[in-house]
């Protein structure tokens, strides 16, 4: 018998990153994948330049002290922090610690669409809960929660909604669960989250010994391109983790990115603020041109278009790509009529609403 992967790998599809190319196009708006519209410190770039001369050499290099820029700037353990190329590949090895055949992972029906593909790699189950518009349903996950149960995965703040769940919530969806049911919450987009009802799931991990937030340089720190990530959970579970992880989980210019990136506070600030001003004006406009715009917390929004199918996000996709720019479509049907916009720079931004007016009109 010939060899074959595992049977439930034979129905995983290729996940749709966000496209960056237009014909006709030199440098189109991308607004597709979350990227960093300020991109990286120059502090960031810098250190990065500086480490490639000893890119020659296996990094070779101790973690400890990014984990403590990082424990100073959150006020965090640094015993607590497992480190990766990019928090995908950590959330792959939680899920692969955690669960396995004959167990189930549970995770909202319209979150990152990575999440039920970590559980069929970890050859256990995934099961979709439903969801109340985008929002996560904590009665519904709860409701799916059973013997066979050995994780819960959500985002929050969520990708591609960029709806939140509220503290309240998140610590009611954790009351729900039994002590060997682990709850992992990835936190990608954390520092754009400024609800007052918001509130970091590290807290729960003080608390709790069943929880692990997983973290990333790719959002806020505008590191996509270097892959770096790291989570933080329970000093047991994250010595498990960093035993069985990648032999150089860092690369040597990633490392010094990121701790570079972490102490030039001033440039996250104009990150934020940026964010700040175009999610607002973002949903101002949008909202008044007779969309639907989904609450935000992170670096992105979400619309949906009027159901009397006279401007369809289908059409308003083709109209944005003739004019350079590029929103990101999902080819799943609860976002057929949905289009979500990253935030780009002042003149992406300007352009994009320019063109959506017209469009509209």
């Amino acid at each position: 018998m010939p060899i074959s992967p595992k049977e439930a790998l034979a129905v995983v599809d290729y996940y749709m990153v966000g496209i960056s190319k237009l014909p006709g196009f030199d440098e189109p708006v991308k607004l597709s994948s979350n990227e960093s519209a300020l991109g990286m410190s120059p502090a960031a770039v810098e250190a990065a330049q500086q480490a490639i001369a000893n890119s020659h050499l296996y990094p070779e290099i101790d973690t400890e002290t990014l984990a403590q820029v990082i424990a100073s700037r959150y006020a965090l353990a640094p015993e607590r922090m497992a480190f990766g190329p990019g928090s995908d590949e950590i959330l792959q090895r939680i899920v692969n610690t955690f669960a396995g055949s004959g167990e189930e992972l549970i995770h909202s029906k319209n979150a990152y669409m990575q999440f039920p593909i970590y559980a069929k790699l970890a050859g256990a189950t995934p099961v979709a809960a439903d969801d109340d518009d985008f929002h996560y349903d904590v009665d519904s996950i709860l409701s799916r929660v059973n013997s066979k149960t050995r994780v819960v995965l959500i985002a929050n703040p969520d990708n591609p909604s960029g709806t939140h769940l509220s503290s309240q919530e998140i610590r009611r969806l954790h009351a729900g669960l039994a002590d060997n049911v682990l709850l992992i919450v990835d936190a990608a987009y954390e520092e754009f989250a400024f609800a007052d009802n918001y509130e970091s799931a590290t807290n729960l991990v003080h608390e709790f010994d069943n929880v692990i937030v997983t973290r990333t340089f790719s959002k806020v720190y505008g590191l996509a391109g270097l892959r770096l990530g790291w989570c933080y959970g329970p000093a047991w579970a994250v010595d498990i983790l960093t035993k069985i992880g990648p032999s150089f989980p860092v690369n040597t210019a990633s490392y010094a990115a990121g701790i570079a990136a972490v102490k030039d506070t001033a440039h996250v600030e104009r990150v934020l603020a940026h964010n700040r001003k175009w999610i607002d004006e973002m949903a101002r406009q949008f909202s008044g041109f007779g969309l639907k715009v989904y609450p935000s917390q992170t670096n992105f929004i979400l619309v949906e278009f009027p159901e009397d199918g006279n401007k369809t996000a289908h059409q308003a996709n083709a109209y944005l790509n003739g004019n350079g720019i590029i929103p990101r479509q999902f080819a799943v049907d609860d976002f057929n009529n949905k289009l979500r916009f990253t935030v780009g720079d002042e003149r992406g931004m300007e352009k994009t609403i320019d063109v959506m007016r017209r469009f509209m009109k």
